[in-house]
């Protein structure tokens, strides 16, 4: 006796060609839908996704500091009575600790504003500089501070200061991206 073998019918195999094609469709769209929502994500940062072996990024550093923690010293390099005890009191208006306000010891400047500051002091006077306008001359002097202050001195060309919701704006932190790490590499 001969195996008997079923031949498929027409039929039949175009159900299984539909079957298989419907199949094949549905593991296709499911594929790029799942790829599409990963892309979005990984945009979004709702997670982040990073080639095998790579670091993660290295956070942005920081380049300003918060008013409240910079020291500021006030210093009229001019012949206009009480400028630097204006320009005080509108830094501490802004939150920024005001230690001393005299005029300059070095006499006139003819620049608008001077920001001196000591060793590893610069995101500090960067912070203060930005409640300027215009081109502010940043000096570190080279010296260590014990106090981290930062010294503005006002010049003949002085002005006026930023508009406050300008000045904070300028200082405003930047958002910090998902997944970065912090850098602990001093070279960085």
């Amino acid at each position: 006796m001969g195996s008997s073998t079923h031949v498929p019918t027409r039929e039949e195999r175009a159900r299984r060609r539909r079957r298989r094609q419907g199949l094949t469709f549905t593991a296709l769209f499911l594929g790029v839908l799942l790829a599409g929502v990963g892309a979005l994500g990984n945009s979004l940062g709702w997670w982040v996704v990073t080639a095998p072996g790579r670091n993660r990024p290295v956070c942005p550093e920081q380049t300003v500091s918060r008013p409240n923690q910079t020291s500021v010293n006030v210093y009229n390099g001019t012949d206009r009575r009480g400028l630097a005890g204006a320009v005080a009191d509108e830094l501490r208006r802004r939150k920024f600790r005001v230690v001393d306000v005299a005029n300059a010891r070095d006499g006139a400047q003819t620049i608008a504003v001077t920001v001196r500051y000591g060793s590893g002091d610069k995101v500090l006077a960067r912070t203060v500089a930005r409640q300027f306008p215009g081109r502010v001359k940043l000096l570190p002097d080279g010296r260590a501070r014990d106090d981290h202050s930062v010294d503005v001195v006002i010049g003949k060309r002085y002005k006026a200061m930023r508009e406050r919701t300008q000045a904070a704006a300028a200082i405003a932190a930047g958002p910090t991206p998902r997944g970065c790490r912090i850098s602990t590499d001093s070279s960085v």
